[in-house]
């Protein structure tokens, strides 16, 4: 079952005219803020719509779905509803507009409505039923589908005068075959009838299709007019006006019409269809009934736009074509043109509609019993009969009634104007109470003025130390820092020392070992040299013995005389080498002593100064102690003066928070200063 009434809920206010005018009291959500519809229960009488003067209510169609078909090409023929003459001024020039839109063909309801007539008819001479209540109007089937179901058995077995004349357009124009059908109808609930039967595929509303044309500057004078296709009714015409049903019969059997019971209206017609079983038990019910659910008949409906105006207006321009379809009928040959109609159009068994019961969506509203009952009224302070007022405020009638939708969660308590009433004279002595209260308070505040002035001098001159007490406290964060600088330079400054330190001690290492490899090597040159003295002691021996050698050559020499002479100049030469070599030996055993003794100081100097290297190799080690202790001196001091900085940072804060927040504390004060001086003052202000 498709929604058809929609809430827009920026418009609604809750003012509860929906409600009181719905005859679905249980379709109307009230429990929030916006009153909104409970779709499965509504029947789509649309009555919420005119009733909603902030235009919160709507209700939806098909009307731009069928001109965006008809655009695209679809094959679609129209039908066009009775009350059809009652919103346009002319409705065959209608027909010029819609066949131009695109539609295949238009046809009058009016001839379907015959046609239901002759299936009513044929119905009650066949089956002989106590009760037939007539179908046209499907907000009134649905009422009896979900809320009387008893109904269903005495409701016309038939097709509403709409889908006798799609039935017939299916089953004597195979031309439209295949055509989608669309209604021009003036209710919105029609679309509900045609969901469940699926023999009209567009319910487009003559209020809708009016409100496109307008806005397209679209006006029927500019089009042709054009007869409607397929046949012509007679005073079926007038279906769409109450009695419409009843004046048609009139003309196929008269004698019926004393049996006829016309009644339309939400006020009425509900209730009456409520009471239609006790009736027919009491047998004084009508044998058929002609309802509608709108005052003016569908010439009225929702989809109409025409609701509130004068029923006389509509009711001229359905009764001016009444008349003239009665002339028309009569100068047809021998006036039986619509009796020939209905024979070739009628045909037994194609125009019968059942129903659905769906009583079942009714069930999901409880009955309460009265214990439940008696809760709720106490929940809304009604405890005693005069607290059951009935006046209507909240949209319902009577106090059950919402007491009952309240149980469901359909409404709520703060809807009732009296137990706002009474809420409010609750307020309204709590409020007194509270002047009262506030008046001691006022007297208290009034003794605590001294006090609280006192307390603000206080307050002022804390904050003042406070402040006082920040800016010390921002200026050793400074300073703080910049010792923080300090520090850091002298480890950085003390780092690079002690690594120039460590340079030095390792080169005196080197140094020590080097001078120590100079003395071993300078010992290796004494004994050396010494060794060498030796040599020259050999030499000097050999130079002695050469000497001796070339004396005793020469005196043999001298012995031979002439023929040793030769031999006498070798022997002088050698003791010449021989002196020569003496003389060498004599200076190099000189010069080896002075170098034997240079040595010897040189070592005796190498000691000395290996002495003073160890020495300065432990003062190395001992500096680099002493370096290594300075910087992780500064270390600690550096890490102890960071979280001396944090503490002072954080002082700090807490400095700042206490500053605001006695600047807040004087506010305040100075708040409830001013609000004694009003108070003082007879509350006209400071």
């Amino acid at each position: 079952m498709p929604d058809l009434i929609t809430v827009d809920k920026e418009k609604c206010n809750g003012c509860h005219s929906c409600i009181s005018v719905c005859p679905i009291k249980s379709c109307m959500d009230g429990s929030k803020e916006k009153i909104l519809v409970v779709d499965r229960l509504c029947i789509g009488c649309g009555r919420c719509i005119p009733a909603c003067l902030q235009g919160a209510r709507s209700y939806s169609d098909d009307t731009e779905q069928f001109f965006a078909d008809l655009a695209a090409g679809e094959n679609i023929a129209v039908i066009v509803a009775p009350a059809a003459a009652a919103t346009f001024d002319d409705i065959l020039r209608l027909n010029g507009y819609l066949k131009q839109a695109g539609a295949k063909a238009v046809f009058d309801v009016s001839f379907g409505a015959e046609l239901t007539v002759k299936s009513y008819l044929d119905h009650a001479k066949k089956n002989k039923p106590p009760l037939i209540i007539a179908q046209p109007c499907a907000a009134i089937v649905t009422y009896c589908q979900i809320y009387r179901p008893e109904l269903l058995k005495w409701l016309a077995p038939a097709h509403s005068p709409m889908l006798h004349t799609a039935v017939m357009i299916k089953t004597f124009f195979p031309q439209y075959k295949n055509c989608k059908i669309a209604a021009i109808s003036p209710c919105a609930a029609k679309k509900r009838e045609f969901d469940e039967t699926g023999l009209v595929q567009y319910n487009v509303t003559m209020l809708r299709l009016k409100q496109r044309m307008t806005e397209a500057r679209q006006y029927l004078s500019s089009y042709p007019a054009v007869e409607y296709d397929g046949p012509e009714a007679e005073r079926a015409v007038l279906f769409s006006s109450p009695g419409g049903l009843r004046d048609t019969i009139a003309r196929e059997a008269p004698d019926t019409i004393p049996l006829v019971r016309k009644i339309e209206g939400t006020e009425t017609v509900y209730k009456y269809l409520s009471e239609l079983p006790e009736m027919l038990k009491e047998n004084v019910a009508p044998f058929i009934v002609d309802c509608l659910n709108c005052e003016a008949g569908c010439n009225g409906g929702p989809g109409t736009g025409s609701y509130g105006e004068a029923v006389d207006r509509l009711e001229a321009r359905i009764s001016k074509r009444g008349r003239q379809q009665i002339q028309r009928n009569k100068k047809s040959f021998l006036g039986g043109a619509l009796k020939r109609a209905l024979k070739k159009y009628w045909r037994d068994g194609i125009y019968v509609r059942t129903y659905k019961n769906l009583a079942k969506r009714a069930e999901q509203v409880k009955k309460p019993t009265e214990k439940e009952l008696a809760a709720v009224f106490a929940a809304m302070k009604k405890t005693k009969p005069e607290d059951m007022h009935n006046c209507s405020a909240c949209g319902y009638g009577n106090c059950r009634l919402m007491a009952e939708m309240i149980f469901n969660g359909l409404s709520k308590k703060e809807n009732c104007f009296y137990y706002l009433m009474e809420k409010l004279s609750e307020d309204e002595k709590v409020r007194s109470e509270a002047i009262d209260t506030a008046n001691r308070l006022v007297f208290q505040v009034e003794k605590s003025r001294e006090t609280l002035v006192s307390m603000q001098e206080k307050v002022s001159n804390y904050i003042k130390q406070t402040m006082e007490q920040g800016d010390v406290i921002d200026r050793s964060s400074g300073s703080m820092s910049n010792l923080i600088e300090q520090i850091q330079t002298v480890c950085v400054s003390a780092g690079q020392k002690r690594n120039v330190i460590d340079t030095m001690g390792k080169l005196s290492e080197q140094a020590k070992k080097d001078m120590q490899a100079l003395l071993t090597a300078f010992n290796g040159v004494e004994k050396t040299t010494r060794e060498i003295a030796g040599i020259a002691n050999v030499i000097d021996d050999v130079a002695t013995s050469t000497n001796l050698l070339a004396m005793n050559a020469a005196i043999e020499a001298a012995h031979a005389g002439e023929s040793g002479r030769g031999f006498a100049v070798v022997a002088g030469e050698i003791r010449s080498l021989a002196s020569t070599t003496s003389d060498n030996a004599n200076n190099i055993s000189a010069n080896i002593k002075n170098i034997v003794k240079q040595i010897g100081a040189s070592v005796e100097l190498l000691n000395k100064a290996d002495e003073v290297m160890v020495r300065m190799i432990e003062g190395v080690s001992n500096v680099e102690e002493s370096f290594s202790g300075i910087i992780q001196s500064h270390s600690v001091m550096e890490g102890s003066t960071r979280e001396l900085t944090r503490d002072l940072q954080s002082m700090n804060e807490t400095s700042e928070t206490l500053r605001g927040a006695s600047k807040d504390i004087l506010k305040m004060l100075e708040s409830i200063r001013e609000l004694i001086v009003s108070l003082d003052n007879g509350g006209s202000g400071p």
